[in-house]
């Protein structure tokens, strides 16, 4: 008879899947830690995030160094405008805040709309950025009709995007969780809707040689 613990077994395939994202969100981490460096980690978590969750066999920190250095160029350029796009929405939420009055409320009202899209971008930029080589501008406007087509998926992910945050926000233990798992579940999250979205839209997964 085949135990629990059987390299077959439910309980070692859900074990070791949980294993693997421990060891991939520790490398996102350790690799996004220059914050430049953040474009081409997210490409490598996404594409090892989309191996996990199609059941891949794989090295995680082979396969993560191999993309990051693969993607590395491409995601730069991803990355820069989006990281620069963020602190001056970031900024700017800040400065209205303190700020009354009716206009305050409709730069705040407007603001929110552009974090909106800014996290849209982010949840598909770097997800399309592993499976075709575009310039940065088609990139980015497949990103954003992507999620506009999508908009009941990209909400989904969105919402779970918040649920993450505030989480970790609020509970002190959900947030260490977070720390060794966070970002690697919501990529792996994120990659379960990407991969039906990218199958209707006839995107090929990521090419290794690419």
């Amino acid at each position: 008879m085949r135990g629990t613990f059987h390299f077959d077994s439910k309980f070692y395939q859900t074990a070791d899947k949980a294993v693997n994202l421990i060891k991939l969100n520790i490398l996102w981490i350790l690799f996004s830690v220059p914050l430049v460096t953040m474009g081409a980690a997210s490409c490598a978590l996404h594409e090892i995030a989309s191996k996990i969750v199609r059941n891949e066999d794989g090295y995680i920190l082979r396969d993560f160094l191999t993309v990051f250095q693969r993607k590395w160029k491409q995601a730069l350029k991803l990355w820069m405008p989006l990281l620069l796009a963020g602190v001056g929405i970031v900024l700017e939420l800040f400065f209205w805040r303190n700020v009354g009055g009716l206009w305050a409320e409709v730069m705040t009202g407007m603001l929110v709309m552009l974090a909106v899209i800014w996290n849209f971008l982010f949840i598909y930029a770097f997800p399309l950025a592993v499976r075709m080589e575009t310039s940065t501008r088609t990139t980015l406007c497949n990103a954003l009709l992507l999620a506009v087509k999508h908009l009941p998926e990209s909400l989904y992910m969105l919402f779970w995007t918040g649920i993450f945050l505030v989480a970790g926000w609020l509970w002190t233990p959900v947030l260490l969780i977070e720390i060794f798992t966070g970002a690697a579940v919501l990529a792996a999250v994120q990659e379960k809707v990407l991969l039906k979205i990218f199958g209707q839209e006839q995107i090929p997964e990521p090419d290794p040689e690419q």
